[in-house]
């Protein structure tokens, strides 16, 4: 699944926006924080991934503190003692953080949307790191990186960063 519609961008066009100083401040900003993003992406993707495993441990320790209709077993209480002590050291660090647990639950980071995009950004950045990692890599001339630019995967890329970097530059500027 495509995240970015099919733009094409022209050469005079991709000049004039990179001739903007806020998009360029931005897109500074963004490979500045690539690292970043990309651990983002990735610990997103497998919180994602392990969301049904990580529900089945809550729902089953609930369960177990719970015990069965007419009372709890010797058997039980021994599962959710267990249980319990299995929960111990999170609840500690939990509850020293659940402001910062609170923030992440309630911001627009754990959207689909914006998971699947992050994602997305990850995959990529992963396998663009396993193709040049520990490579000598050479781009080449500034002819060589203007053909680059007339890739439609470039063009498509480069216009989601240079719309990406107006809306984030102009989101800064606003929380400024």
């Amino acid at each position: 699944m495509t995240m970015t519609p099919d733009i094409r961008v022209s050469d005079d066009a991709l000049d004039a926006m990179l001739a903007d100083p806020e998009i360029r401040q931005s897109l500074a900003v963004l490979v500045a924080n690539a690292p970043t993003l990309a651990a983002l992406a990735a610990m997103g993707t497998a919180l994602l991934q392990r969301g049904p495993e990580i529900t089945d441990n809550i729902n089953s320790t609930v369960q177990s503190l719970r015990g069965t209709e007419g009372g709890q077993k010797a058997g039980q209480v021994g599962a959710a003692v267990s249980a319990l002590a299995q929960l111990a050291p999170v609840a500690e660090t939990l509850a020293t953080r659940t402001d910062t647990v609170q923030g992440l639950l309630d911001s627009a980071i754990l959207r689909p949307e914006i998971v699947q995009v992050v994602g997305t950004f990850g995959e990529a950045a992963l396998e663009a790191d396993k193709r040049t990692r520990g490579k000598q890599v050479e781009v080449g001339s500034i002819f060589a990186l203007n053909k680059v630019l007339k890739e439609p995967e470039v063009q498509e890329t480069l216009a989601f960063f240079v719309e990406f970097a107006r809306v984030f530059g102009k989101h800064q500027r606003e929380g400024a």
